[in-house]
């Protein structure tokens, strides 16, 4: 039982911490919530079918999934690719619609995985997957008569940026904006767009992609923005139009088209590069935790990535700089694991796989 209760809280952490292995894994993409004023005993058609867009753009990548004619079909019948639905109280105040105002529910919706995937192939799109690029935002502004400045990661801009991302299932990563990247980057680099420097601040960060964007408040307190979109040499900008919210929607749209635009049509999977590592008898949290830190300190060990957690044992693809070799004398100086026979997966790959020294 507390093995079991272990292993939980390890796959929860694990999760939690993809971000820090550098793999943008996305959660949720085939289920969608949203505040409504009522429990009902079926929600209504027009909630299933704004859960159902939902879900769709998050799994193809595409904002425009909703034009294929299959979609259009669909969301006639949005009934047909749920799989279940609950609600949760909230103290989140919401119209009522009838002049009243009432504390809202959160409206959870589950999509069947199978029927989804299904609906995306009729209309010619494969699902993007969980493992997705992950877009660095760096942010200055200019409020009035006040000096340009970084924006704080604190701020409500990032929240909606943050927010609007995670609909459309792109992870997003936020600096620190501590002493290391106030000096690798000054802001008036950052407001200037110079890509040099931002891309030299950036590789702290190991992003898949750079989102650059400037801030400017006007006295009467409206926003105008520009950004700079970063992503495998190419440069995109975009300008965007009407109130800060709208503006900030429109940039997330069109990054998460542009970063995840090639990807349905091959399946972009960040497992697919790197050494296979298997370490067994990590029991719990601390394990895990003490492992990934042991890990990250080897010398060679360029980036590293989880793959796969079953009971005790975590699978990770590793990049290492001087090959196999390299890394087995790196844990031969510090042996914390010491390898085991397993080196099959059951193809042509080899597996290294060791066992944890708790």
């Amino acid at each position: 039982m507390i093995r079991k209760l272990c292993n939980g809280l390890l796959l929860v952490m694990l999760l939690g911490l993809c971000t820090l292995t550098q793999a943008g894994m996305v959660k949720g993409l085939y289920s969608a919530e949203m505040l409504v004023p009522e429990q009902l005993a079926q929600p209504s058609d027009e909630q299933l079918q704004q859960g159902l867009k939902a879900v769709l753009i998050k799994v193809s990548g595409r904002s425009n999934v909703m034009n294929k004619p299959a979609v259009v079909s669909a969301l006639q019948q949005p009934s047909a690719w749920l799989n279940q639905f609950s609600y949760q109280a909230t103290q989140t105040p919401i119209s009522a619609g009838d002049g009243r105002e009432v504390l809202g529910q959160r409206l959870l919706l589950e999509f069947d995985q199978v029927l989804v995937e299904r609906l995306l192939q009729q209309a010619n799109l494969n699902p993007v997957g969980s493992a997705r690029p992950v877009v660095l935002v760096w942010l200055a502004e200019q409020r009035g008569a006040a000096p340009r400045d970084y924006v704080a990661p604190e701020s409500e801009i990032y929240t909606q940026l943050t927010q609007q991302a995670q609909a459309r299932g792109v992870p997003l990563d936020i600096p620190l904006f501590d002493l290391n990247d106030q000096t690798a980057l000054d802001v008036s680099d950052l407001w200037g767009f110079f890509r040099e420097p931002i891309e030299q601040a950036s590789q702290r960060y190991q992003p898949d992609a750079i989102l650059i964007g400037r801030l400017t408040q006007s006295h009467t307190g409206g926003w105008q923005t520009e950004w700079l979109l970063l992503q495998a040499g190419n440069a995109r900008s975009i300008k965007p139009e009407g109130a800060l919210s709208d503006q900030l929607q429109e940039v997330i749209d069109d990054t998460a088209d542009t970063v995840l635009a090639s990807l349905g049509a091959v399946h972009f999977n960040y497992v697919e590069t790197g050494l296979q590592l298997e370490v067994t008898n990590v029991a719990d949290t601390e394990d895990y935790l003490q492992l990934l830190d042991y890990l990250r300190q080897l010398p060679p060990v360029e980036a590293l990535r989880i793959s796969g957690v079953q009971a005790d044992r975590v699978q990770f693809r590793v990049e290492v700089q001087g090959g196999v070799s390299s890394l087995e004398q790196a844990i031969r100086l510090n042996p914390r694991m010491s390898p085991t026979p397993r080196l099959n997966a059951g193809g042509a790959e080899t597996v290294y796989s060791y066992r944890w020294q708790d």
